[in-house]
This record gives structure tokens, C-alpha cells and sequence, in this order.
């Protein structure tokens, strides 16, 4: 449901309880080392050359200052197994069958200038996938390595295929995981052959599995002899939060807004991150693709209830060990967390910056520029969760998250008023006062933001608003919404409100 402009209006904040926060102040023995480029992103194989804009680099600039290096970018996807090459060809890409023109899983005859693509993101680290599909054609796997290598300045890891449990139905034959990889260990020596890789050169990332198939997990793959190339830099994986279609916000509550929901999904990866750290620690786990969801409502997959959702998903998966996240995009797809131009058409009108988009500035301030360790802190809530970020040598706490996924919709007919939670805090010794940022929205949970539904249902972090029509995605301040609020402490703690869907950093 888009929520009309007329219905929109500042609702009153009621109050509850005070809740307690058991923030310890000094770092847990298990708390996680971030690392500096872990908020990444991802674009669809066949449509890397949409995002080669101004638009798209503006974004990727706003997200980068805030890191303590350079974002990575993954380029792979469906398509990126369908894509063969033709030297001749003018066109940057011809889609030849599938679900053409604007669908991932199609097939796309690439031309040259495709390739001109990746020269626009040369300041960028650069994943990208070498096509892999149920039958293995290594010289177009070389030809598409090649070209894209060429390119490339900042490689991160070249993948290996895209889904291969998802071959069998996708292909319609019996792809079976000995064959993946035989085909990865194909791939892995013709390639490194070509590109002059020498034997424990780690340049490459495997599994990008979908699902938690018993006979495709990570273990399994590398128990079965992978484990043994020392070639291998990156085990990834995907996640979509939703894959049913859900419109309603009693939905939007239960399977996305919704912290047991989160972890309840993660709970299959945790055996393969513990393998991987046990088995060899130089290989790093990453969630390379990445959505809120693939059938749901635009509202529920770009709105603001999913910027709620990808800060807790991103801030829950660093602190169980993964080390990035991509947030994926293709222009159709509604969980993108912009639209770079307007070649989706009215499917997915653009270019626009939409709501979900917002987590990600969130998630790298709170990191920072020197990201130090992370860990969750359990509340025991459906509805509210909290992570700390502590200080690499002093070990000392310096930020904490708090995000509210309480669902509030503005405009939904239900009359109720916004809710709010009361939570104290204790501070390190020695501290008077903290600093609040908020990330927030008047429309709540279905707002789209400003490019999708005007200044009704606007969202901003810390008083900065980010538009394709206004600021060409370079971000601005909003005038009347601070960026930061001060608080005094009392006795070593402080309370604050954090009004239903809304999200806090704090710094001590």
C-alpha cells in the first residue's frame, strides 16, 4: 500500500516502561573485529553498465567517506551464468531469451563495450563472476575473465557461478554438488592459467549458494576436496529476508521487522562460518547478494521498515563473523536500494533514491572511519535489538545502536498513535553527556522517501536527506532536523526515547 500524502501527520509519542540495556562497557571476549570495507554492494551482471552514472557514484562516495577504505562492489548475479560475448556486436548488450529485456534470469549476448562498464567504478574494490551454468563452457568462463580483468584495478575476487544449488531446477538437469566442484576446480585452473595467478595467489570467492540444502553447504564443498585449493580467498552466500509475497504491515511485522525472525534465518550459517574459522581462517565468509526480499510489495521491499531491517540484518550477521555484506541492486528490482535510471520503466520508476536506501550511511557511521569490535546485545525483543561498537586497543565501548522495529504506519485507517520504548543506558565512568543521531521517518514504516512519494514521506539520517531530483545523490541537510541531539548523563546512565520504527546511534 503507497500511503497518500494527505494522510500523512506527526502522530504523538506515548510512553512505556523503561527499559534496561545491559551494555557492557568494556568489549565481550567474543566481540567481532569489523572490518573497514564491510558495508559493500552488488549489481546484476547484465545491468552494471545502468549504474555507470554520476547518480550512482554520488551514492557509493557518501557511503565510502564514512569507511575506513574504499566500498567493494560484486558484480554477478543469474545472468552473469547466461552472458556470452560477441566481438562484433555495437550493442553494449542484446538479451536473447528469459524474462528479456530487464530480468535477471535471461540470457545476453554482451558486445565490447560492455565491458567500458567497469572502467567507471576503477576507485572501487571490484568483485566480479566468471559464468559457470549446469554446463560448463570454460572459454566463455575466460573470455568474460578476460575482458572484465582488464579492466579492473582494485580486484577483490573473481566468483565462481552464481546459485549452483538452484542448477537443477533453474536448467532443468541434475546438477549435483560433486560437479560443481570439479566444474569450480576447472574454472579455478584455467583461469589462473590465463591470468598468470600463482598457486596461493587467493583471488578467488566460491559457493555463492542461495539456499541451505543439506547436500550444498559449505562443509559439505569443502570436505569434498575444494578445501584443498589454496586459491580460494571468499566462501559466500545469499540471503533474501522475504521470499513470499507480503503486502500487509501485520506481515511486514512478523518476517521482516522482526529481530527472532533475523537470527531464526542466519542459524544454518553459523556451522559454516565455525568450519571455516577452525579449517582455514584465511578464507573470509560474505553475504555477497542480499535483499529484504524478492516477491513483496515496493513498500515492504524499499521502504523504510526494510532500512530498519537491513541495520539489524547487517549489525547481526557482523557480529556472528561475517566479514561484508552487498547490498544488491538491479533497476527492476523493488528491494534495490536505489534505481539508477529510468530503463525498468513504470515497473520500477527511476532514477530514484528510495527508503531502504538510508541503512546504509547508518551502518557506516556506526562503524566508522577505524571500525573497531562488535557485539550484539540481546534484549530478548521480537521488536528491539542493540549492538555496541567498542574501540580496537582501549577495548572500550564508544557507539551503541539501538533500533526500534516496533511496525507504526501512518495513514493506515487504524487511528492508533506512535509508541515509543524508554531505554536507560549505563556510560562509561567519567562520561556526562552523549550524542544522539537518529535515523527517522513522520510516515513510518511503508515511507519511500522523497523521490518516490515527495517531502510526505521523507527519511533522513542524522538531518541528511539523500535525492536524486534534489541533490543528483550526493546528500544535504534538512533544514529543522538536527543532526545530532545531546543528552545528559545521571548516575552513570542516561534515558532516551526511540519512538516506534526508528533507529538510534549513540556515541559515548
Amino acid at each position: 500500500m503507497h500511503l497518500p500524502a494527505d494522510k500523512i501527520q506527526r502522530a504523538l509519542l506515548t510512553t512505556s516502561s523503561v527499559i534496561k540495556v545491559p551494555l557492557s562497557t568494556t568489549a565481550p571476549s567474543d566481540a567481532i573485529q569489523a572490518p573497514d570495507n564491510y558495508v559493500g554492494f552488488g549489481f546484476e551482471t547484465a545491468f552494471i553498465n545502468d549504474y555507470a552514472n554520476t547518480f550512482t557514484l554520488n551514492l557509493l562516495n557518501s557511503v565510502g567517506k564514512r569507511l575506513g577504505t574504499v566500498p567493494t562492489i560484486r558484480i554477478g548475479g543469474t545472468s552473469g551464468d547466461r552472458v556470452t560475448f560477441d566481438e562484433s556486436q555495437e550493442e553494449i548488450k542484446v538479451c536473447i531469451e528469459g524474462d528479456c529485456p530487464i530480468g535477471s534470469a535471461a540470457s545476453y549476448i554482451l558486445g565490447p563495450s560492455y565491458f567500458d562498464g567497469f572502467k567507471y567504478f576503477e576507485d572501487f574494490g571490484i568483485t566480479f563472476q566468471a559464468p559457470l551454468g549446469a554446463d560448463l563452457n570454460v572459454s566463455n568462463a575466460e573470455i568474460y575473465v578476460s575482458r572484465a580483468y582488464e579492466q579492473v584495478k582494485d580486484l577483490v575476487a573473481i566468483a565462481i557461478g552464481n546459485e549452483p544449488d538452484l542448477y537443477s531446477t533453474q536448467y532443468g538437469v541434475d546438477y549435483k554438488l560433486g560437479q560443481y566442484v570439479n566444474d569450480s576446480q576447472t574454472i579455478i585452473t584455467h583461469v589462473s592459467e590465463t591470468l598468470g595467478f600463482d598457486e596461493g595467489d587467493r583471488v578467488f570467492e566460491v559457493l555463492d549458494f542461495a539456499s541451505n540444502k543439506p547436500s550444498f553447504d559449505l562443509i559439505n564443498v569443502f570436505e569434498d576436496n575444494l578445501y584443498n585449493s589454496t586459491n580460494v580467498k571468499l566462501a559466500a552466500w545469499h540471503w533474501y529476508q522475504l521470499s513470499t509475497d507480503y503486502t500487509t504491515s501485520e506481515e511486514l511485522q512478523t518476517y521482516l521487522m522482526n529481530h527472532t525472525a533475523i537470527t531464526t534465518h542466519f542459524e544454518p550459517l553459523k556451522s559454516q562460518i565455525a568450519y571455516l574459522k577452525k579449517n582455514d581462517s584465511s578464507i573470509s565468509f560474505v553475504l555477497s547478494e542480499t535483499g529484504s526480499g524478492t516477491q513483496s510489495s515496493i513498500e515492504i521491499q524499499g521502504g523504510f521498515g526494510a532500512a530498519l531491517w537491513c541495520i539489524d540484518f547487517q549489525l547481526y550477521s557482523l557480529s556472528q563473523g561475517v566479514s561484508r555484506v552487498d547490498a544488491t541492486h538491479r533497476p527492476a528490482a523493488f528491494h534495490s536500494y536505489w534505481v539508477p535510471d529510468d530503463s525498468a520503466g513504470t515497473i520500477n520508476p527511476g532514477p530514484q533514491v528510495r527508503a531502504v536506501w538510508y541503512a546504509l550511511p547508518f551502518i557506516a557511521d556506526f562503524l566508522g572511519q577505524s571500525p573497531g569490535k562488535v557485539s550484539e546485545i540481546d534484549l530478548q525483543s521480537d521488536t528491539l535489538a542493540a549492538y555496541a561498537i567498542y574501540n580496537s586497543s582501549s577495548n572500550d565501548v564508544s557507539r551503541l545502536a539501538i533500533i526500534n522495529l516496533q511496525t507504526w504506519v501512518n495513514g493506515d485507517g487504524s487511528g492508533s498513535s506512535r509508541g515509543s520504548e524508554n531505554v536507560s543506558v549505563p556510560v562509561p565512568s567519567g562520561v556526562s553527556s552523549v550524542y544522539v543521531r537518529r535515523l527517522q521517518s513522520a510516515a513510518g514504516a511503508f515511507a519511500m522517501g522523497f523521490d518516490y512519494a515527495g517531502p510526505a514521506e521523507n527519511v533522513t539520517w542524522a538531518g541528511e536527506q539523500w535525492s536524486y531530483s534534489i541533490d543528483q545523490g550526493k546528500g544535504h541537510r534538512v533544514e529543522g532536523v538536527s543532526e545530532k541531539e545531546t543528552y545528559s548523563v545521571s548516575d552513570g546512565v542516561f534515558e532516551i526515547q526511540i519512538q516506534d520504527s526508528e533507529a538510534l546511534s549513540i556515541e559515548f
